[in-house]
């Protein structure tokens, strides 16, 4: 029987709860849209009974997974894996029930891992097998260097699911060969393979797959109705069908109704693409929240107004005259400086309605109004 087939045959069965895991690594301190695709059907399954087990990858997220990297990542302290775990938590049950489900830790079993148990698990698998990796072969074609740490990463996360006893696997389409490799370890030990879910990846604002590492594109779980609104208004039209088919609950038949009215140039690209803001924003909001939304995105976008929610933040410039704006954009929305630049850098922060380059320098009189893109905007008080 296929890895599909076995699947259906144990949910259709009925005779056992059966284990069901997604690992996520605390890269960012916020979960996209992209991972609410999974975690949708993690929910449905977790209305039928089974148990849900999401792993938060402390360990994997220190080491850094190579996938789609043609490039070592760097390695993150604990300290700031773990902040970002904080916020993981309350995150997940925006869309997962707290019922019949739980939220562990890798270091439940690897902090007990010694020299012995690393050296055991290594020997599992080969060179071959990881370098046979697409993006590890990329990196041989280039000569560009495979760190040990990049090869174990594979090998850590197939031990979740021996940790765990998994029956099943859900992950995104760049988690396939992670996802197989624990399948495969299960075998070697003597567990049953875990069957395997995967799910498609969805595109951020920029077009390429929305990801933890892009902040500046992607719509995240804990972004306010507004944002998400506007977020969604902002994608290019081609990305509509795999938004409605991926990023929204919308029954098929009235997707599919949706997009063939599009295709026929009977429903303009602009009502299409509103239906989807509305529909996404009230999906992790609420009808209310996504009607007022609309409004507000109407009014600073047809009637060219400044957005309403601009909050007043206090910034400290220590006796300076004049402030850089990569500074300002730091200290008023708790970016980083990377992220800062990058905004800066896409022509998306505005002081005053001015857009502002890397060079803008400013004055720390009166109480500018910043804004990055047209959705999020504050009003700064110079301290």
């Amino acid at each position: 029987m296929s890895v599909l087939g076995d699947l259906r045959a144990a949910l259709a069965s009925g005779e056992r709860q059966l284990r069901i895991k997604q690992g996520f690594d605390p890269t960012h301190a916020n979960l996209h849209l992209g991972h609410a695709i999974s975690l949708r059907k993690l929910r449905k399954l977790s209305q039928w009974g089974h148990e849900i087990v999401l792993i938060v990858g402390d360990w994997t997220t220190q080491i850094g997974d190579p996938t789609d990297k043609e490039i070592s990542r760097p390695m993150k302290s604990r300290d700031e894996v773990l902040e970002n775990a904080k916020t993981y938590l309350d995150q997940f049950h925006l869309i997962v029930p707290r019922e019949n489900a739980r939220v562990v830790l890798q270091d439940e079993w690897y902090g007990k891992f010694g020299l012995r148990d690393v050296i055991e698990l290594s020997s599992r698998f080969t060179a071959q097998q990881m370098l046979a990796r697409e993006e590890f072969r990329k990196r041989m074609e280039k000569k560009t260097p495979i760190p040990i740490k990049d090869l174990l990463y594979p090998l850590l996360q197939a031990y979740d699911s021996v940790a765990i006893k998994a029956d099943v696997e859900f992950g995104g389409t760049d988690q396939l060969f992670n996802i197989l490799a624990g399948r495969e370890l299960q075998e070697m030990i003597g567990q049953p393979p875990q069957s395997v879910f995967i799910v498609p990846m969805l595109e951020g604002l920029d077009g390429d797959q929305m990801h933890k590492s892009k902040p500046a594109t992607a719509i995240w779980l804990v972004d306010p109705p507004d944002q998400v609104y506007g977020k969604v208004m902002s994608i290019a039209d081609s990305l509509m069908p795999h938004y409605y088919e991926w990023a929204t609950e919308l029954p098929m038949e009235e997707v599919r109704a949706t997009l063939e009215a599009l295709a026929r140039k009977e429903l303009h690209p602009r009502e299409a693409k509103r239906k989807l803001a509305r529909t996404i924003t009230a999906e992790l909001h609420s009808a209310a929240a996504a009607d007022e939304a609309e409004r507000e995105f109407d009014r600073v976008h047809k009637e060219g107004a400044a957005p309403a929610a601009a909050p007043t933040v206090d910034v400290k410039v220590n006796g300076q005259k004049e402030v850089g704006i990569v500074d300002l954009v730091v200290s008023a929305f708790a970016k980083s400086k990377r992220e800062a630049r990058q905004l800066v850098a896409q022509n998306g922060v505005r002081v005053d309605g001015a857009v502002a380059s890397e060079e803008t320098m400013v004055p720390v009189t009166g109480e500018p109004l910043v804004q990055i893109g047209k959705r999020q905007a504050v009003r700064v008080r110079f301290r």
